[in-house]
């Protein structure tokens, strides 16, 4: 800009003062505005259905036509025929005049959908006079029918009209020049997917992605996606319904429905597309770890990081999950029922008869059954062979209370102290040669400092002084557990030097877990020398695998230790036919031995009848006797007679002889028999 020589810079105005656009302007062209000026005084209601009567509307303004819409006084002077007679002739108008249509149908839009406007109550009862006009345009013909269906809360017919026009409601509203934000359309996102055709068409289903871009609340999403799963028979979702529940509804997302979809949903989505069974645990522990759950359930801040860090830690196994069952006390589940949670049948209530009281989650994997406890002073998870028994027992049993569970035979058991998850990965990679997802170079919940992952090395070993501080918190647990392991009857009384055996024990548990072998090897065999049932058996099992004499100790040690009540032990003995009786065979042959030459009684094993003992005090049972022969069944007590030629071997062997090939259940009797002779 210049002035006789001076130049001057063009002036700006500043962004704050510009002038906004109103949503109504995007579609409203003000020239139309243009036409008859207003009269003075304006003309009144009356004079203007007087005009329209006439055919001589043109001589209306457009503001004239404003004013009768909004001027409540003038409609109150109305009698009620005057006001039927001004509703037909401003319908009339609107219908047929664009610019009065655009401002009054806006408004109507407006009112129906509860928002402020000053537009005459009247003029919407009314809406219905102009529905049997067949003069009116297509255009105009389709806001009736949208506002009718909007104060008829008829979202199906809107979802149709869409479909019918190829349009989102966003574009259909907008093409119909109405008010673009409106809260009817949060009802709907679930009638969009109802009217699509089955089977679902290409175009309806690009008409149904379109739709979905659209939709502006993650409540919206939410609504309409849990509605397609279920509506479409054998998942004909067709390609970009699809892609939008993959994308937003699968577990393995981030942002994901999952978590709120409903469990009839959930369940068509595991079964679409084989969605493990880890993510209904993760769905429970979301709820328990939240900020409301904490405080109803009254968890403290370590045990609901520690939950969220176990869900964590088993998400990197998600694909070796099997089966699922969460046992959670009464007031838990009723928690989660309060949260909209619809339990599946694999969650159910923990038993009243359980005298501990927490929540409990029992996977299956592959070969091993892991149950973690969540909450306790141990809040342990325990792993155990995935035999029949143990899956029936963890699975199906009604009446399974944490006790039962902790009387039941482990594999292993692992705490969550310090890098427990570098422990526990190395456990099931090790000893259950169970690992995790495939192809996953970061294991999920771990800074990144020690979160890479290799198959064969597991992950980083944790630093010095973190391995410290868990040896030191372990030594505490480790008591605790064993202390809470022996009040269970699966390791057989203990003597006084035996429980003193138990501090052994302890400290080869530490060192296990701290990867101190030769340390951990060292205390298991004090313990063992001091009689400890556990401790035997962990240390035969050890040497049954080295030299022939190695494996005689190793049997040795196992039959002692099932001697005295271990369970485990007592199965592998009966697994693998190692008798619980061998180191007892060269006694019970010399108190046969000793009662025949003593008592004269003679004990052997009949083929049928088991053992038997002929008493040769009585004169018919000695050689000078022709008699038949009285045996004794000891199973029942009763005597029966064998001619003198029929007593000889193989049908009565002589118990010395028998022994050697006898099994554990028939040499059990005999120790009970031998029992009611004395011998020195």
């Amino acid at each position: 800009m210049s002035n006789k020589g001076f130049t001057f810079n063009q002036p700006v105005v500043p962004g704050a003062n510009s002038l906004d656009r109103m949503s109504f302007d995007d579609f409203y062209n003000m020239g139309d505005l243009e036409g008859n000026l207003p009269s003075f005084p304006p003309k009144t209601i009356k004079q203007i259905i007087q005009l329209v009567d006439q055919g001589k509307s043109e001589q209306i303004s457009i503001l004239e036509w404003l004013d009768a819409v909004d001027n409540q006084n003038q409609w109150n002077e109305l009698e009620a025929s005057e006001v039927n007679d001004a509703c037909r002739a401003i319908w009339y108008a609107m219908c047929t005049n664009v610019a009065l249509g655009d401002i009054a149908f806006f408004k109507v839009a407006l009112a129906l959908d509860g928002k402020p406007t000053s537009i005459i109550p009247d003029l919407i009862q009314s809406m219905d006079i102009v529905q049997g006009v067949s003069e009116l345009a297509d255009l105009e013909r389709k806001k009736i029918d949208w506002l009718q269906a909007i104060r008829s809360q008829g979202y199906q017919s809107m979802s149709q009209y869409c479909f019918d026009n190829n349009r989102t409601p966003k574009s259909y509203v907008k093409y119909l020049r109405l008010p673009k934000a409106n809260s009817y359309e949060r009802n709907l996102s679930a009638e969009l997917v109802k009217i699509a055709p089955k089977p679902l068409t290409s175009v309806a289903d690009l008409w149904l992605k379109e739709c979905f871009r659209s939709l502006k609340t993650t409540n919206d999403k939410l609504a309409f996606c849990d509605t397609a799963i279920g509506y479409f028979k054998d998942y004909d979702y067709g390609k970009h319904v699809e892609d939008i529940l993959e994308e937003k509804c699968l577990p393995t997302g981030d942002d994901s429905f999952w978590y709120s979809l409903s469990e009839q949903s959930k369940s068509i989505l595991k079964k679409k597309f084989n969605i493990s069974s880890y993510y209904e645990l993760k769905s429970i522990s979301r709820l328990l770890t939240s900020e409301h759950g904490k405080v109803y359930l009254d968890f403290e801040e370590h045990e609901a990081r520690q939950i969220h860090s176990r869900t964590m830690f088993w998400s990197n196994y998600s694909a070796r999950f099997n089966r699922i069952r969460a046992l959670l006390p009464a007031q838990t589940l009723q928690y989660l029922m309060s949260q909209g949670y619809s339990p599946s049948g694999q969650i159910e209530a923990l038993s009243d008869k359980s005298h501990y009281q927490c929540e409990v989650l029992i996977f299956e994997l592959d070969k091993i059954i892991a149950v973690e406890f969540l909450r306790g002073d141990l809040s342990e998870t325990r792993f155990f062979k995935n035999t029949e028994w143990n899956a029936k027992r963890l699975f199906e049993s009604s009446d399974l209370t944490i006790e039962a569970i902790r009387e039941m035979s482990q594999l292993d058991v692992h705490d969550h102290l310090t890098s427990w998850q570098y422990f526990c990965e190395k456990l099931l990679r090790t000893k259950f040669k169970l690992l995790p997802n495939s192809d996953i170079p970061y294991f999920k919940g771990l800074p990144p400092a020690v979160n890479s992952y290799s198959e064969t090395r597991g992950l980083p070993k944790p630093e010095q002084s973190y391995l410290d501080e868990r040896a030191r918190k372990l030594e505490r647990w480790v008591e605790h557990f064993w202390e809470t392991e022996f009040k269970t009857s699966k390791y057989g009384e203990q003597s006084g030097l035996q429980q003193k055996s138990n501090v052994y024990l302890s400290k080869a548990y530490v060192a296990k877990q701290l990867g101190k072998d030769e340390d951990h090897e060292l205390y298991i065999m004090k313990a063992a020398n001091q009689g400890n049932a556990e401790a035997m058996y962990r240390h035969g099992i050890t040497l049954v695998k080295g030299t022939n004499s190695e494996r005689r100790e190793g049997e040795k040690n196992i039959i002692k230790s099932a001697n005295l009540g271990h369970k485990l032990a007592a199965e592998f003995a009966d697994k693998f036919g190692i008798s619980r009786y061998s180191e007892k065979l060269i006694g019970f042959k010399e108190q046969l031995t000793y009662i025949k030459d003593t008592n004269k009684i003679w004990i052997g094993f009949h083929s049928t009848r088991g053992w038997v003992k002929l008493d040769r005090t009585l004169y018919g049972n000695t050689s000078s006797s022709k008699s038949d022969m009285m045996f004794v069944d000891l199973k029942n007590k009763k005597p029966f007679f064998v001619p003198r030629n029929s007593w000889s071997s193989p049908k009565f062997i002589f118990g010395p002889s028998f022994v050697d090939t006898a099994n554990d259940n028939q040499l059990a009797d005999l120790e009970k028999i031998l029992a009611n002779y004395k011998v020195k």
